[in-house]
């Protein structure tokens, strides 16, 4: 099923995600001991039931050849260290949940798994996933996740709805209007078509419907093959008001009228931000959050998708989740959200379940702290030969309260799946390809993962020791470093001289209590004189730094100096906010 869908907040969403096969074995927990091969498991550690790797492919920038593999998996609670293995071979060990594989054959299947180490002794194994490396020919476009910017386009192709031999597009936008003398502000309804769905064809709009003194939030279009008809959602308040809560739900018949089938609150309940998802029978539900945004109700819908029949269950209760959203992947249910933050930034979670009105995981994080910088908004499938996944999220700078330069654009992260366990990452940029779908597109290699990292001054109350910041975690519950002087410099040694491309800096975030880092970023080969990279002075970022390094010089050293934290609210100092998650270097060893 097809569906266009607007963010809450405003905005068209541009896509992408991704996803591979996955060939799992269970995780092993048993209580007591076992041998495992030629290891010996302490089970009285119980990892969870789902507890999976995924495998990504991905190219470094410049490159035809897609022959890289990030690993990720969830972080377990008293867990010292893990080593990855690929096709039951040790590659490498980290403390964090992340790992890149590099200079890999293409067109190889790798199959890939994680062993969790407590106190020296192996405590879990995880469900393995098998991915392909590939080379492409043809045509890609580029997408840049710093600033929301197309790189490289390809040709047009075909937008909207195709409904028997003709392309729709619909728009419901505020406008104005002159009814009976006066003019009115409200929401316009509107149809286009095209013979071929391509940009320069579209016929001129018809107006549809004209709904004046209302608001409109999380607008989205969805195609019903059943009754070939479209159908309209979106959250419905009046004009001025946030009160109403109330679910809009209408069908809209091609070069004809709409019929309203929902006006109202869904079976009682309150609803503000909300979604339609479509599994695979044909079957729809909204998703909407209830109960003054405290927990989400899922309920079925008609045969027309218009009218709430049940309410199929309440999950995430207390949690205050928003921009709901469900994808099934391999027969399993994923549910994500972010947290109630305002425009800013806030931590990714997600649930999982093998049935949609069954039992739910608890909230588990994906991504990074800040979701790189963004809000979640979706995940959806990219079209092409290979299936793709990705999370879209809204970089809202627009509305800062010091607006970003590069102003309101759209993050998009692949992601993967494997046994209700979800992952995503953030790569500077992505290609979208006919065949492959989403390319992921790293500017250089990691350079900093696992390297050593020296603090002027001691760790603060509450902070973990400073090499936390090159571990590779940076969720919400990961450690962070929090220095106990201001200011202050963290220096990092990376193992060889290198030329840096890319500098990631992801800091802790307050919700209501958003920071802004003054900072700079030098370079040094000798650790005595240091170079600028990067003057963060003025900055005014959240929660997640993509920092571009000009300079081609190669370095040893790479230090990072804070002298203030700023609450972007009020310009007051907030040092009691300071924690730096991960501080991640990009570039190419020499």
């Amino acid at each position: 099923m097809y569906s266009k869908r607007l963010h809450p907040k405003k905005g068209l969403c541009l896509a992408a995600l991704l996803c591979f096969n996955t060939h799992a074995m269970p995780a092993h927990s048993l209580p007591g001991q076992e041998t495992i091969g030629h290891s010996t498991v302490d089970t009285t550690f119980t990892a969870p039931n789902d507890w999976a790797v995924t495998a990504i492919p991905f190219k470094l920038y410049g490159e035809r050849q897609v022959n890289h593999v990030k690993i990720n998996w969830q972080p377990l609670k008293g867990i010292q260290s893990y080593k990855v293995y690929r096709n039951g071979q040790l590659i490498g060990e980290t403390q964090g949940n992340t790992y890149d594989d590099y200079d890999l054959k293409t067109d190889q299947t790798y199959t890939y798994r994680v062993d969790a180490y407590r106190e020296h002794q192996k405590a879990a194994s995880s469900a393995t996933q098998e991915t392909r490396t590939f080379t492409y020919s043809g045509e890609t476009a580029l997408y840049d996740n710093r600033n929301g910017r197309h790189l490289r386009t390809t040709p047009d192709k075909p937008s909207g709805f195709k409904i028997g031999k003709t392309y729709f597009s619909y728009r419901l936008h505020r406008t104005h209007k002159n009814l009976n003398g006066k003019e009115e502000n409200g929401w316009l309804l509107s149809e286009s078509e095209s013979k071929t769905g391509l940009k320069d064809s579209w016929s001129k709009p018809r107006e549809i419907a004209f709904y004046p003194g209302v608001n409109f939030e999380g607008i989205g279009f969805h195609y019903n093959k059943k009754t070939r008809k479209v159908v309209l959602s979106a959250h419905y308040e009046d004009q001025g008001g946030y009160t109403a809560a109330k679910i809009f739900l209408a069908q809209i018949t091609p070069k004809g009228g709409i019929e309203i089938g929902t006006m109202e609150r869904p079976l009682g309940h309150d609803s503000r931000d909300q979604s339609l998802f479509v599994d695979e029978d044909g079957t729809a539900y909204l998703l909407s959050a209830t109960n003054m945004n405290s927990d989400i109700n899922i309920y079925r819908l008609d045969e027309t998708w218009t009218k709430p029949v049940a309410l199929a269950n309440t999950i995430c209760k207390g949690q205050h989740r928003e921009t709901p959203s469900i994808l099934k992947k391999d027969g399993t249910y994923y549910f994500f959200s972010s947290k109630a933050s305002g425009w800013y930034p806030s931590q990714t979670m997600y649930a999982s379940a093998d049935r949609i009105d069954g039992k739910w995981s608890p909230l588990k994080e994906i991504g990074n702290n800040s979701t790189y910088g963004v809000q979640f908004n979706y995940v959806q499938q990219t079209a092409g030969t290979r299936e793709t996944l990705g999370l879209w999220g809204f970089h809202w700078g627009a509305q800062y309260h010091h607006r970003d330069p590069d102003g309101t654009f759209t993050r998009i992260s692949p992601a993967t799946f494997n046994r209700g366990y979800a992952s995503m990452n953030y790569f500077r940029f992505v290609e979208f390809h006919d065949q492959y779908g989403i390319i992921p597109v790293q500017n250089g290699r990691n350079l900093t993962l696992g390297a050593t990292v020296v603090p002027s001054h001691a760790p603060g109350d509450g902070s973990a020791a400073p090499d936390c910041i090159t571990d590779g975690s940076d969720m919400a519950s990961s450690p962070y470093f929090k220095s106990s002087h201001y200011p202050y410099s963290l220096t990092i040694e990376l193992p060889q001289p290198s030329r840096i491309s890319e500098i990631n800096l992801a800091t802790r975030l307050v919700n209501g209590s958003e920071t802004a880092y003054k900072y700079t970023i030098e370079g040094s080969m000798d650790g005595q004189e240091y170079q600028t990279l990067v003057d963060g002075r003025n900055s005014w970022t959240v929660g997640f730094h993509i920092l571009p390094v000009e300079d081609r010089s190669a370095y040893k050293f790479l230090r990072l100096n804070v002298f203030q934290i700023i609450n972007v609210h009020n310009n007051h100092p907030a040092t009691w906010a300071d924690g730096i998650y991960e501080f991640t270097a990009f570039g190419f060893p020499l």
